[in-house]
């Protein structure tokens, strides 16, 4: 495995090991994908238990948390 050069260069001036960095980051992204995928599950039982989500409220809740 290999890391580009410019994200080695920007973590290198952490004072911390680049292994730790590295470790850290990928344990963070693999948690946001863990969630986004229990985040889907549970909206798809929450489909097939109510129906379909009302297209005008997602827009409005989208749009407020964006």
């Amino acid at each position: 495995m290999s890391l580009d050069a410019d994200l080695v260069a920007e973590l290198e001036l952490a004072d911390e090991a680049l292994s730790t960095q590295v470790n850290d980051a990928i344990r963070a992204q693999l948690e946001r994908r863990r969630r986004s995928r229990l985040l889907g599950e549970f909206l798809d039982n929450l489909e097939a238990v109510d129906g379909p989500a009302d297209e005008a409220l997602v827009s409005k809740y989208m749009d407020i948390l964006s």
